[in-house]
C-alpha cells in the first residue's frame, strides 16, 4: 500500500509538471482569456486609436488583422492629442478607446485618471511591462544613438562612447537636433550627474562646433556637410537608409531610452477592442511587426529585438525613461537647454 501511495504521488507530481509546462508554452493568442476578449471585440468591430504621429497607426490594420480579423483600426496622429482628450472628457464626450505616446506624454491624462486600470497578466502580458499599475503597457523605445554616414565613416572610425565624440576628428562634423540634444544630455546627466554633463555638453557645441538645427539631419548626412547625427535615434538609422542615405547606429557605455506605451480610455466607446489592440502591441508578436514596419525597437527587460540583444552584447547601461526620475530630467532639460541658446 505504501509502494502504490508513493508511485500514485510520483505520477501526479510527474503530470503535473507536464500540464504545467503545456501551459507555460501555450501562446498568448490561444490563452483562455484572449479568445474570450477576442469575441467580445469582433462583436464592437472597430477600435479607435490615437497617437502622435500618423505612422504610427498606419501600421496596425495589415497585420493586426493577420491574428484578428474582423475589426477595423482607425487612426489618428496628433501631437495636441492629450489636451484634446482632456477636453473630451470635461465635456463628456468619448471617442477614443486607446492611446499611445511616450510615458512623459501620457501623465497629464493619467493623473486625471481618463485611463482604464486592468488586470494585464491573464493576457500573458509580461509583469515588468505593465505600468501605471495597470492603466498602461510598455510598447516600444526611443534609443538614443549617434547616427553616422556610412558614405563618409569607416567601420574601423565609429566612435565607441560618448566621450569619443570629443575626440578633435569630429570637430564640425556634427549634428543635433535642439529638441533632441537636451533631452539626451537630461538622460546622460542620470548617470553622470549635472556638473560633469554640462563641461561635457558645452565642449560639444563651444569645442567640437556641434551644429545645432531643427532641420532634418538626413540632409546633412548625405551631402556629408556633417557626418554624424548626435541623439538620434536607432529608429531613425533605418528610416534614413531606407529614404537612400546608408545609415549607422552606434551603442555606447549609456543607452537612453524614451519609453513609449499604450493605455485604453476608461470610457472606451468600445473597450474590448481597446484591450486587445493594447495587449497585441505589447506581445512578442506586435513588436516584431512593429521592427519590420516601422523600426520601433523595444530594449526593455525580457525584449527580443535585436537591438536589445546588441545592448545586453555590449554591456551597456539602459536609462528608460521612468516616472521617478521624470521630474529630475524635466529639470535638467530646462538647464540644458540654455547651453544650445549660448547661456
Amino acid at each position: 500500500m505504501i509502494r502504490y501511495r508513493n508511485a500514485a504521488a510520483l505520477a501526479f507530481a510527474v503530470l503535473g509538471l507536464t500540464l504545467g509546462k503545456a501551459s507555460a508554452q501555450t501562446p498568448w493568442y490561444d490563452l483562455p482569456a484572449v479568445k474570450e476578449l477576442y469575441e467580445k471585440a469582433r462583436e464592437e468591430k472597430q477600435v479607435v486609436i490615437w497617437a502622435p504621429v500618423q505612422n504610427e497607426v498606419d501600421w496596425i490594420q495589415p497585420v493586426f488583422s493577420k491574428r484578428f480579423p474582423g475589426i477595423a483600426i482607425k487612426g489618428t496622429g496628433d501631437l495636441q492629442a492629450a489636451t484634446k482628450l482632456i477636453a473630451e472628457a470635461r465635456a463628456n464626450r468619448h471617442s477614443v478607446d486607446v492611446w499611445q505616446n511616450s510615458l512623459g506624454g501620457m501623465i497629464e491624462v493619467q493623473k486625471r485618471g481618463l485611463f482604464a486600470k486592468v488586470d494585464w497578466q491573464p493576457y500573458g502580458v509580461r509583469p515588468g511591462n505593465i505600468l501605471f499599475e495597470g492603466e498602461g503597457i510598455a510598447v516600444h523605445n526611443f534609443v538614443y544613438s549617434t547616427l553616422y554616414s556610412k558614405a563618409f565613416v569607416k567601420d574601423a572610425d565609429v566612435p565607441k562612447s560618448w566621450d569619443d565624440l570629443l575626440d578633435p576628428k569630429w570637430r564640425g562634423k556634427m549634428v543635433a537636433q535642439d529638441f533632441l540634444f537636451p533631452r539626451l544630455m537630461g538622460f546622460l546627466a542620470v548617470k553622470w550627474g549635472e556638473e560633469r554633463t554640462e563641461k561635457w555638453g558645452r565642449a560639444m557645441i563651444n569645442d567640437q562646433k556641434l551644429l545645432i538645427t531643427n532641420a532634418p539631419r538626413e540632409s546633412f548626412l548625405k551631402t556629408g556637410e556633417r557626418i554624424l547625427s548626435i541623439g538620434d535615434s536607432i529608429s531613425q538609422s533605418y528610416q534614413y537608409t531606407e529614404s537612400g542615405v546608408p545609415t549607422g547606429y552606434t551603442i555606447f557605455e549609456i543607452v537612453p531610452a524614451v519609453q513609449f506605451m499604450i493605455s485604453p480610455m476608461k470610457n472606451a466607446p468600445h473597450p474590448n477592442a481597446a484591450r486587445l489592440l493594447a495587449i497585441w502591441q505589447a506581445s512578442d508578436e506586435g513588436m516584431e511587426a512593429r521592427e519590420k514596419t516601422v523600426y520601433g525597437f523595444s530594449i526593455r527587460p525580457g525584449s527580443r529585438s535585436h537591438v536589445a540583444a546588441e545592448v545586453e552584447k555590449a554591456k551597456a547601461t539602459v536609462v528608460l525613461e521612468d516616472v521617478a526620475t521624470m521630474d529630475q530630467r524635466a529639470d535638467f532639460y530646462k538647464k540644458f537647454s540654455g547651453i544650445i541658446r549660448g547661456q
